[in-house]
């Protein structure tokens, strides 16, 4: 087999080229066509001169590694620590127990799995570090799959779901659909990220561009205990007014906070004691509130609104299926997330992707990159905590654009997505944190792999035991019938695919039909719906850890949750149909979830290894 055809020499001067690899700047990269193409030298000029500043800012000599992985895939049991030139030190465990040096020793010996701190002292010098204690393998699925089957799951935007008592959506709906989930067999309900986005006149939709991942979206809040608004109500159309909902909400919050009482106001105490950053955020947004409001009380209104949020989505989480909750690699650049530590992040810089088929002049995702090093001297706190916020409800925890723990595409301020350059990042180290942050929970972690990706990236998902994806939908034109691997979540398209129906519209696929159904009844040829039952056998019947189907699919439906590089139109706001329970107990749903959800039968044919 030959190997990767290289487009052209290296452009780049031999000085610039070690400065780069010492730095973790890939210089080339091999597309899927296997063609190698090397970076711009100006773009990799562009991000060496940053990091190069980012990695300044640090102790050029730490006497400690900033982070230090113990257990994981290798059982490591070494810090690397001279313990005899150690004058002093201190660890403080996860969960706030304080250990002295005298006891320290014995004490690694025995750490229970989690992040922990490190404080030494040597020669004068003092030195931290985050140990991390992590799991030989990331969570299993036990804590979602019933009487040791293997799980199935749903998936559904949760903007789009309403019922005939409360026209809104909220997390109570997810709730609902949770427990009528759990009665059809299904042990996991997916939706798309649930954090706060920008719905003033900053406006942005889209879920992958949060204000923020670690606080929760407020227009999911119940109607029935906020004050009513006295803005007018958004309409009730086929496509959910989201800015229309969000002042609506804003102005029950606000009135809500307004009238507090002297419960409420400790009960919030409290919960900010908890929650320092909720505090923190509250500061962040009133700053950029435009109203005449005093600024003490919407700063109240926005903890008032997390304090609400994570009962409501707590209930939702215990209410049946497991929730399978998705974490964005990235988000909104004029975010809380660079607004608090704005130290973390390369300023100016994008991330997105090169040029591929589906994406001829590359991608622009608009959010910055975190800063490599910087994450590294923080104990890559910002990873520890998404997950381990998320992990407090979800049963299953889906990483969006998994390959980020690995390699991510750094494009220049002013240049184009297709002159970026790839930036390694310390994959073992944010994959240890991951897992020791997901056990805490047994939340299980779904890694999402699609795409090109480098072999790296697939093995560290097995090293870890993580799940990855498999999407039925990208196979249909293939002459024969593939493997599902066993370690996937198995489905038939992502959230960023035509539906279904559309798909099989647009391009007939007879050659598939004949594969998967080889005795098809006459009038089977042309019906979709038919070929989509006969999907969801195969997958249920894979020997896949875990099975998903979109409820859009299972009514029929056409229209796309979101088509990447277009806004607005139907984009992150189109609604069900209909009401949430008479989707699920229309008797075609019902029969394609049961499909689905029988996973007694035994893998046969092309199912994986």
């Amino acid at each position: 087999m030959s190997g990767p055809r290289t487009a052209r020499p290296s452009p780049l001067p031999p000085a610039l080229c070690a400065e780069a690899e010492r730095l973790g700047v890939e210089i080339a990269y091999t597309d899927v066509d296997d063609i190698v193409h090397h970076a711009d030298p100006a773009s990799v000029r562009s991000v060496v001169d940053v990091l190069h500043e980012d990695a300044a800012r640090g102790d050029q000599a730490p006497i400690v590694e900033h982070v230090i992985v113990l257990g994981g895939p290798d059982a490591c049991r070494h810090t690397g620590i001279d313990w005899a030139a150690v004058e002093d030190a201190q660890l403080t465990l996860a969960d706030g127990t304080v250990i002295a040096r005298q006891s320290l020793i014995d004490a690694l010996e025995a750490l229970p799995i989690g992040c922990h701190r490190l404080d030494v002292a040597v020669a004068g010098r003092i030195g931290a570090s985050t140990i991390v204690q992590a799991p030989a393998a990331m969570p299993s699925m036990a804590a979602v799959a019933r009487d040791g089957r293997r799980p199935s799951g749903l998936f559904t935007p949760a903007y789009g779901l309403w019922s005939e008592q409360d026209p809104w959506p909220g997390f109570h709906h997810l709730g609902d659909l949770a427990r009528h989930a759990t009665a059809a067999g299904i042990d996991v309900l997916y939706t798309l990220p649930l954090y706060e986005l920008f719905l003033d006149e900053t406006f942005d939709p889209s879920p992958y561009s949060p204000v923020s991942r670690l606080h929760w979206n407020e227009v999911f809040l119940a109607d029935p205990g906020l004050p009513a608004s006295a803005l007018p109500e958004p309409g009730l159309g086929r496509l959910l007014d989201l800015a229309g909902l969000a002042s609506h909400r804003r102005g029950q919050l606000v009135e809500a906070a307004a009238t507090a009482d002297a419960a409420l106001l400790g009960q919030l105490d409290a919960f900010v004691r908890r929650r320092p950053d909720a505090a923190n955020y509250a500061r962040f947004r009133a700053e950029r509130d435009r109203t005449q409001v005093p600024r003490a009380l919407i700063q109240r209104s926005y903890v008032l609104a997390q304090y609400l949020a994570d009962q409501q989505l707590g209930t939702a989480a215990t209410s049946g299926a497991a929730l399978g909750l998705d974490v964005p690699i990235g988000s909104h650049p004029d975010g809380y997330e660079t607004w608090a530590h704005p130290e973390r992040f390369a300023t100016g810089f994008t991330v997105g992707a090169p040029p591929d088929p589906l994406a001829a002049d590359g991608q622009d995702w608009g959010f910055p990159p975190q800063l490599p090093a910087a994450s590294r001297r923080s104990g890559h706190e910002m990873w520890r905590r998404l997950v381990d916020r998320a992990s407090e409800h979800a049963g299953v925890l889906r990483i969006d654009h998994v390959m980020a723990v690995h390699r991510l595409w750094w494009i220049p301020p002013g240049a184009a997505s297709a002159a970026g350059v790839y930036v390694r990042y310390p994959a073992e180290e944010l994959l240890a944190v991951i897992a020791a942050s997901a056990a805490a929970h047994e939340t299980t972690v779904v890694g999402e792999n699609l795409g090109t990706v480098p072999p790296e990236v697939d093995a560290a998902i097995h090293r870890w035991a993580m799940l990855g994806l498999h999407e039925e939908g990208f196979h249909l034109h293939d002459p024969e019938l593939v493997d599902i691997p066993r370690w996937s979540v198995a489905g038939i398209r992502t959230h960023d695919m035509p539906a279904f129906s559309a798909m099989v519209a647009a391009a007939p696929v007879p050659a598939y039909r004949r594969l998967i159904d080889p005795d098809p009844t006459p009038d089977s040829h042309e019906d979709p719906g038919t070929l989509l039952e006969a999907v969801l056998r195969r997958l249920a019947a894979s020997d896949a850890a875990m099975t998903v189907a979109d409820l859009d699919d299972l009514m029929g439906l056409t229209e796309p949750h979101n088509e990447p590089g277009r806004r607005g139109g139907t984009m992150w706001r189109r609604r069900l149909p209909c009401p949430l329970e008479q989707a699920v107990t229309d008797p075609t749903v019902a029969r394609r979830l049961a499909l689905i959800a029988d996973r007694t039968t035994q893998p046969t044919g092309a199912t994986g290894t």
